[in-house]
């Protein structure tokens, strides 16, 4: 769901703070959820903010702020849910102002969580570390200072003077610029009042432990070897068909430059898929496709120019474009079809020709089949081929859906909308998922699907009409202490080699192999790194 909010025009502020106040809504969008629907739609924002609800949980530092901490700091109170694309998005432009200013500014990200499995602090505080946040961030789990601020939609920044005076807030992504230049001023004019003080940090990825996988997002199979997104390691990891690494792309630290397996860098890559002497990699936090030709070790971008844009349809020089946050790909022929998850669309890369545009999806946030062009979906992040049918998990709203390639339409299998989402197995029209991001074709009419924030495999019987769980209790954890058996904590990818099942386990940072025939579910380890 999107719309555009508008700013109070009672501003009273002066001249640039006005300015700020139309600007920021000339052009926005941003997830409504459910429960505000129906608010009233003027921002009220003046005077001072409130102090933090006693309880709840906090990341990334040593003890719970308090309104004394916001004192002298020009501070931007960030409401967001972490399996939101377009808050993803924020997060780069959040980093950049910090980088900027440093102390003088605050950011505080207030996760009002959509999905039920959101509202838990391990997995926030999982996401916190793979996503490289370093501000704090408090679980305001029943949107008690959602409310207070008027939050209605996803993503949603508060702006907060050194003085205490809630100055307005933004709706949706972008206005870097206006951000930037509003908090220099801001800055310049308290400048007798600035504390350039730290808050009292403790930084969440300074507790875990080293691991050989960090937050591993994808994984694709070839006849010879099996490629894994070490997404938090910003690297590529090729193996053989046992687990041995025979070569890793990219270096622990994110970057964006072609070249050979040693000098080449990533940024939080996601999709693979292999062709006859490679693997295209889905660059997402470069926006870019890129091509590693493992013949030649090296690596080249074949798609995206490193920014962040929403081109709605079109066909495109591949190297001129910039594309919104590539998840998944799927390969068939020279038809490279990417998950575009930040433009709620499916591209389509001609590798003959070296063009690339929207295949399906209109860009609007929704659920709606038909025609290619009209249909809707909400932030793809899995794709799998079989023949004519193009398989699609589509994450925000909890759904399967699939494409016709040669007839050209869409049709939904599992899921009804934005706001409906659970775990429950059984009948295709019933049955819940939440949050899915993985799925791989078995076989014609059956699929496997990673059922992210629900923490399970599961399989779709397309012949039956069913959805069964394979592995996996709904709960987040590595195994169960009562029977032994295999948990999983938020899957992302599947891949499928020699009769068994590959699942990036983000969250463990591991890759679980599950036997096909035998059901027998076992860690798939790594030698050699």
């Amino acid at each position: 769901m999107r719309y555009c909010d508008r700013f109070s025009k009672n501003c009273n502020f002066m001249g640039f703070i006005s300015l700020l106040c139309i600007a920021f809504f000339s052009a926005c969008s941003a997830e409504t959820p459910q429960s505000e629907k129906d608010r009233d739609k003027t921002n009220k924002l003046s005077g001072p903010g409130i102090e933090f609800a006693p309880g709840l949980a906090w990341l990334n530092v040593e003890r719970p702020l308090t309104f004394d901490d916001m004192n002298g700091k020009m501070v931007i109170l960030d409401f967001w849910t972490y399996g939101c694309i377009n808050c993803i998005h924020v997060l780069a432009d959040l980093k950049k102002l910090e980088a900027k200013y440093g102390d003088q500014l605050l950011v505080i990200g207030v996760h009002t969580p959509k999905f039920d499995n959101e509202k838990n602090i391990e997995t926030l505080r999982k996401f916190v570390v793979r996503s490289g946040i370093d501000h704090p961030v408090v679980n305001d789990v029943d949107s008690v200072l959602g409310s207070y601020y008027g939050m209605r939609a996803w993503p949603t920044r508060v702006l907060i003077d050194p003085a205490g005076s809630v100055l307005g807030r933004v709706t949706g992504e972008g206005k870097y610029d206006l951000f930037d230049q509003t908090i220099s001023q801001l800055l310049e004019d308290h400048a007798a009042i600035l504390d350039p003080t730290p808050i009292p940090y403790r930084l969440e990825r300074e507790r875990l432990d080293a691991s050989l996988l960090a937050a591993p997002g994808k994984i694709a199979a070839s006849k010879r070897y099996v490629a894994i997104s070490d997404t938090l390691h910003n690297r590529i990891v090729v193996t053989d068909h046992q687990g041995g690494i025979q070569r890793i792309y990219g270096g622990k630290a994110a970057g964006m430059q072609d070249g050979d397996s040693r000098t080449a860098r990533f940024n939080t890559p996601q999709g693979l898929v292999f062709d006859e002497h490679g693997i295209y990699v889905a660059d997402t936090g470069n926006h870019l496709i890129r091509y590693i030709d493992l013949a030649t070790d090296s690596v080249k971008t074949v798609a995206g120019n490193g920014k962040l844009e929403r081109k709605r349809q079109g066909n495109y020089d591949a190297g001129s474009v910039g594309l919104a946050s590539p998840w998944a790909l799927a390969l068939q022929n020279d038809q490279l079809y990417i998950a575009m998850a930040g433009s709620h669309q499916v591209w389509r890369y001609d590798r003959t020709t070296a063009k690339i545009g929207p295949f399906a999806g209109s860009g609007r946030e929704g659920i709606d089949d038909g025609d290619l062009h009209a249909a809707t979906f909400s932030q793809p992040s899995g794709l799998s081929l079989d023949g004519d049918w193009l398989y699609v998990a589509d994450a925000e709203d909890s759904a399967i859906r699939r494409i016709q390639l040669r007839e050209q339409r869409v049709e939904t299998l599992v899921g009804t909308g934005l706001f409906d989402f659970g775990d429950r197995d059984g009948a295709l029209e019933q049955a819940k998922l939440q949050h899915v991001l993985g799925i791989a074709v078995l076989k014609t009419d059956q699929l496997l699907i990673a059922d992210t924030y629900n923490h399970k495999l599961k399989s779709i019987d397309l012949d039956k009409g069913i959805v069964q769980t394979l592995v996996g209790d709904g709960r987040p954890g590595i195994e169960s202490t009562v029977d032994g058996q295999v948990q999983l904590n938020e899957p992302g990818g599947l891949t499928l080699l020699d009769g068994k099942a590959l699942i990036a386990d983000t969250n463990n940072h591991r890759i679980i192999s599950y036997d096909l025939a035998s059901g027998d579910t076992r860690l798939w380890s790594l030698v050699g790194e």
